[in-house]
């Protein structure tokens, strides 16, 4: 209804400029995210800081907010 010239003139190039920017975004982002590091595939992404960090905290390490003293309790 809005711009019908423009959309039947443009339709198939904007379809294919869709599907094409799709497969290049999907190999792209496969091979960033999976390509050999020092010759082993997924190193890379599993030493990524997200995937890492939770370790390196006090609550990954289990390290109590406070520490009560004996014979104290919470509440």
């Amino acid at each position: 209804r809005h711009n019908f010239p423009w959309w039947a003139k443009y339709n198939y190039v904007l379809s294919a400029a869709l599907d094409s920017g799709l497969a290049v975004s999907v190999l792209v982002i496969f091979f960033t995210l999976q390509y050999p590091m020092n010759g082993t595939i997924g190193i890379g992404l599993q030493q990524w800081w997200g995937n890492t960090v939770f370790k390196n905290n006090d609550d990954g390490q289990g390290v109590p907010v406070r520490q009560l003293a004996t014979g104290q309790t919470f509440g």
